[in-house]
């Protein structure tokens, strides 16, 4: 090796052009990076929405005229007239106890002359004899008789046709009716047919309590709705 030393350039040594070019480009990067950091911290404002523009508004002032005073309020005069009222006192009425139906009931004026069954009535056949004792043996009888309350009465049952027995919905007692019109209906045909005249009185065990059929001229038939000819 030479014993010369590697030759160093100092600063002083480079040439002006070269120190004005080099000083130029760091002033640049310098300034780069001012408008950097400048434009990220800089706030972004918003552009502003342009006012709508509102119609002018007429503005009129009136004079309201001032209320009228209120005349003034004259005192009440309250007069007492206190006149004694005179109330009728109510009227009770008491209920007129409830009619009961009785028409069909008889007295003794209506069964004078009246054929009495186990007299022969009927000529040889005697259905009023074998009805009165249909009646008697059939206890729903009774307990009909007793609902109604007509026992120990004299009840007209069939005139013609058949007689509502006070209250009862249907014509006649029902188990009375039957009775006589099961006993009628299995008679000799004959004996249906046979003329009757005026009243026929059946009566129970009692005695008291009887059942009239009949009225004219009738036949047994007539009680089940057959008309004999």
């Amino acid at each position: 090796m030479s014993g010369r030393r590697p030759r160093h350039f100092a600063e002083s040594e480079l040439s002006p052009n070269r120190r004005r070019n080099r000083w130029l480009a760091g002033a640049a990067t310098a300034a780069v990076h001012v408008l950097a950091i400048g434009a990220l911290l800089w706030p972004h404002a918003r552009p502003a929405r342009p006012k709508p523009s509102l119609p002018p508004i007429e503005v009129s002032l009136v004079k309201s005229p001032r209320p009228k005073p209120l005349p003034p309020l004259e005192p009440m005069k309250f007069e007492a007239q206190l006149a004694p009222s005179r109330i009728p006192p109510p009227v009770f009425k008491l209920a007129s106890p409830l009619t009961r139906d009785t028409s069909d009931l008889l007295s003794q004026s209506q069964l004078a002359g009246a054929a009495i069954a186990g007299e022969g009535g009927g000529g040889g056949c005697d259905i009023a004899r074998a009805v009165q004792q249909a009646l008697r043996h059939d206890p729903m009888v009774r307990t009909a008789v007793e609902q109604a309350n007509r026992a120990g009465k004299a009840i007209m049952v069939w005139n013609g046709d058949w007689v509502r027995t006070g209250d009862q919905d249907g014509k006649g007692l029902a188990a009375v009716r039957e009775a006589i019109m099961w006993e009628v209906a299995f008679a000799p045909q004959s004996c249906r047919n046979t003329r009757m005249h005026g009243l026929v009185l059946l009566s129970l065990a009692d005695g008291a309590t009887r059942f009239a059929v009949g009225g004219g001229e009738w036949r047994w038939s007539d009680l089940l709705g057959v008309r004999a000819r």
